[in-house]
């Protein structure tokens, strides 16, 4: 489950921004999940859960963007959504494809409390 070592290093990246930012508290962690990124958001929800406690995020919400797989023909530039792990241009029956969205992992945003509010 390589869902904890992620929730791990996301959690220092947002503890670092929250230190940059003089924030008492996390509030939110919004995610954009590409849906080939190799994530399973509930096991990093579970992750999330054990590996904030005693920290800013304790209590906090985990929230996410599906990122739909988006491709596009090298042949003929037409854009589409791969029905199946084939990817076949269902203009011009090319399978040399590019992937332009669908990949990602990252930090949307942070919602943050600011020290003293």
């Amino acid at each position: 489950m390589h869902e904890v070592s992620v929730m791990r290093n996301l959690l220092d990246i947002v503890e670092a921004t929250a230190d940059r930012e003089g924030a008492e508290k996390i509030n939110v962690i919004h995610l954009r999940i590409g849906e080939m990124a190799g994530i399973n958001y509930e096991s990093l929800k579970f992750a999330f859960e054990i590996l904030s406690k005693g920290t800013r995020a304790e209590g906090g919400r985990l929230e996410y963007e599906k990122v739909d797989l988006r491709v596009t023909c090298a042949e003929c530039s037409h854009e589409f959504s791969p029905e199946e792990l084939v990817f076949r241009c269902p203009e011009c029956g090319s399978g040399r494809i590019d992937i332009i969205s669908g990949r990602e992992m990252e930090v949307d945003y942070i919602l943050l409390d600011e020290e003293g509010t």
